[in-house]
């Protein structure tokens, strides 16, 4: 079940003073939830309002603000019965922050509004200590599952990209199930100075789409795990595929659907027809390949995503069905088949390869692969093990031994 735990995130700046009085102009700020305005000069405390309002149970609120924001306006969170057991210290907070409030003043009045609202946070940042924002994030948000709102409204407009980025990072080490960011369009009224007119909401919930979006690209381009990302794309159903296609079954029929609906959406000048078009280059040489091709094409992706035992093993396997394939090895079970096939290559190794260096190359790789798969030591062989270097040499004339064998050059 969803949760409802929530952990909101602020920003505060320096409001437009009212003059000859003490406070901060307001607006209107106008959400769609509540088909209604409420009025502040931070847009934060109307955002908090209206998720209370929706059952969020907010958790954290984490509000980031320089030592000249305006940190006094959060009074108005407070209900107004409560304002006389306050407003001294509210008085010390809004003449100090036009200067520069101190960080013990601004932690005696987090602790008394924390008598009011369980769970504000008031954070002094320097407007170029970038990495602030995540170092309190990662302490304040629980490794539960919870959900974080993100107002972007107020402050430099550095901050909020900043934190932004520091949430795609903290996805991945906390329980962040959603992320939903606001913002309190000012700029968009039709009269900037009509106080009667309501500023608009955006909820950017386009937001999730690219997160997804960035995340499945970075799971398929590093894994070759492609399910997750055409779920983004509108294309369902697919994990039986992937796994046929893992467990080296012969899926065609799916894969060429997959190409087909990618096609589709590759008709429109937009980002999913170029991330349709990605995912279709990358996947194209598995379909209607032999289960040799397909083995050796999967072989060079995980190679080239430094995934280096899974490449090693396709990339022998691979050969091996290839050379008995060449050679009309086909009865028995594949097991046993397998086992002709090498020893049909130790009797003909001078007729199969282009030489001794192929010959040297086979083996080295048979043995590396055996002493890969068992974490043993292997005569000769421990160099390709123990070096990248080494080993990537010998897997790329490896390919050229398949590329000979077969008569096909890869891509």
């Amino acid at each position: 079940m969803p949760t409802n735990k929530t952990v909101l995130i602020s920003l505060i700046g320096k409001g437009t003073e009212i003059q000859g009085s003490k406070g901060y102009l307001k607006t209107k700020y106008y959400f769609d939830e509540i088909k209604d305005s409420i009025p502040t000069s931070f847009f934060g405390s109307a955002l908090y309002e209206v998720l209370m309002k929706q059952g969020h149970d907010i958790e954290k609120w984490l509000i980031f603000g320089t030592s000249k924001s305006s940190w006094s306006e959060l009074l108005y969170l407070v209900e107004e019965k409560y304002h006389d057991e306050i407003i001294e210290l509210y008085d010390r907070v809004y003449n100090e922050e036009n200067q520069d409030i101190s960080k013990s003043l601004l932690y005696q009045w987090e602790k008394t509004l924390q008598n009011y609202i369980p769970g504000i946070r008031l954070i002094l940042v320097s407007p170029l200590d970038y990495q602030i924002y995540i170092d309190h994030m990662i302490n304040e948000i629980s490794s539960e599952e919870r959900n974080v709102v993100l107002d972007i409204t107020h402050a430099f407009r550095h901050m909020p990209v900043v934190i932004a980025f520091s949430l795609m990072a903290l996805k991945h080490i906390k329980n962040i199930a959603n992320i939903k960011v606001y913002y309190g369009a000012f700029e968009l009224k039709k009269n900037r100075f009509d106080n009667d007119e309501t500023t608009p909401v955006l909820n950017i919930d386009f937001i999730n789409t690219l997160d997804s979006y960035a995340e499945n690209l970075a799971i398929f381009s590093n894994s070759g795990y492609f399910p997750n990302i055409l779920d983004d794309l509108g294309i369902t159903g697919m994990d039986k595929t992937y796994f046929w296609l893992e467990m080296n079954r012969q899926p065609r029929t799916d894969l060429e659907l997959i190409n087909s609906r990618l096609e589709e959406k590759m008709n429109a000048n937009d980002h999913i027809a170029k991330i349709s078009e990605y995912i279709k280059n990358e996947m194209e040489p598995l379909i209607g390949a032999s289960l040799h091709r397909r083995m050796v094409e999967r072989a060079r992706f995980f190679f080239d995503k430094k995934q280096y035992l899974k490449s090693l093993i396709l990339l022998y396997e691979g050969l091996i069905i290839a050379v008995g394939r060449k050679c009309g090895i086909v009865s028995g079970h594949d097991y046993e088949r397998n086992q002709n096939i090498r020893e049909y290559i130790r009797e003909n190794k001078n007729t199969i390869f282009k030489g001794q260096d192929q010959i040297d190359a086979y083996y080295n790789l048979e043995y590396t692969r055996n002493a890969a798969v068992h974490g043993s030591r292997s005569r000769g062989t421990q160099n390709f093990v123990e070096q990248k270097d080494q080993f990537e040499t010998l897997f790329k004339s490896c390919i050229e031994i398949y590329e000979y064998i077969t008569g096909e050059k890869l891509c």
